[in-house]
């Protein structure tokens, strides 16, 4: 279905769901991923709407795990939708005109999956929170207040070059808030854009913006939030067989300091602690496949989505600068 009225966070939304179908093998994207995927947009309704409701993605990519089983075969190329995955975002746009919306946001999305009670999405919702119609409630109360776009603001509006930079700048922020500089960096990789072009014929290289982007800290800029600069700090290693998770931003090290103290040593992964220590394994394998597919891209394709080209984009500005890093 066309996606101009998806806000940029919809979008980001489908984009993440063929990334969850990917995660798990699978050779389609149904609700189940599209659920994952509201996730991702972590300033969303939907998102929101769901950690208020005590649930959150480890608990939803659980579910799912137990759900669906996992497939068997690494996935290139686009992934199609499932008639049902199909009919939901279909859903999302009805669900939409219902409240007099002039856009598709992550809340009309959740809406949709609660409506279809036989979706695997649906299904996992109602085990964990009873009765589901809760979740309806909840966004309905949500929208009464600020929503995914503010009426004033110009996006679902914008020209597809608009739009391919604001999907870009979300996928290069990887999760984080949108920055000033994914903004910049984005706009300079629009293909044909006049942003593009304008800067470009001003003598403006879009490698050279990048690497001063990487080589400055946003920390003392109003672009900065404290998951950035946490993450900044952090590095991944193999050493003799293992793989080093280093974090080394001050609140985690004193929070470590105070536990490995409170219990005299390290901490392992053992007894029943092991549940405790699942999401983090889960969380770090993702990161690396999620880093795997960057440093290895997919194969070129004809055309192709507007979620794939920018997934071409990330791959293509993120590979070379990974590789300088490690």
């Amino acid at each position: 279905m066309p996606f101009e009225k998806f806000t940029v966070k919809a979008r980001h939304v489908v984009v993440m769901a063929q990334e969850e179908a990917r995660l798990l093998k699978h050779s389609h994207i149904g609700t189940e991923h599209i659920l994952l995927g509201l996730f991702d947009a972590q300033d969303g309704v939907a998102a929101k709407v769901l950690h208020q409701l005590g649930y959150d993605k480890e608990t939803a990519r659980l579910d799912v795990a137990a759900a669906v089983e996992p497939g068997t075969a690494e996935l290139t190329g686009h992934i199609p939708f499932t008639p049902r995955a199909k009919k939901t975002l279909e859903l999302a746009l009805r669900e939409a005109t219902q409240l007099h919306h002039n856009y598709i946001g992550t809340e009309h999305i959740l809406l949709a999956l609660v409506k279809d009670d036989e979706s695997v999405a649906a299904k996992v919702l109602a085990e964990r929170i009873t009765p589901i119609s809760k979740i309806r409630a909840a966004v309905l109360v949500s929208v009464a207040g600020p929503q995914d776009v503010p009426a004033a603001s110009p996006w679902p509006a914008g020209t597809p070059a608009t739009e391919d930079t604001v999907a870009t700048a979300s996928a290069l922020a990887g999760g984080a808030p949108v920055g000033s500089h994914h903004l910049l960096e984005a706009m300079l990789r629009a293909e044909n854009s006049m942003a593009a072009r304008v800067l470009r014929e001003l003598g403006v290289d879009p490698d050279a913006v990048a690497d001063k982007i990487d080589e400055l800290d946003p920390e003392t800029t109003t672009d900065a939030n404290p998951e950035e600069t946490a993450a900044r700090k952090m590095e991944i290693r193999l050493v003799d067989g293992e793989v080093h998770l280093i974090l080394r931003d001050p609140a985690t090290v004193a929070i470590a300091k105070k536990v490995t103290d409170l219990a005299d040593g390290a901490i392992h992964g053992v007894g029943p602690v092991a549940g405790m220590f699942v999401p983090l394994w889960r969380s770090t394998n993702q990161l690396l496949l999620q880093l795997q597919r960057v440093l290895e891209p997919e194969p070129e394709e004809a055309g192709g989505s507007a979620a794939s080209k920018v997934a071409k984009v990330v791959r293509k500005v993120l590979a070379p600068r990974l590789r300088r890093a490690g």
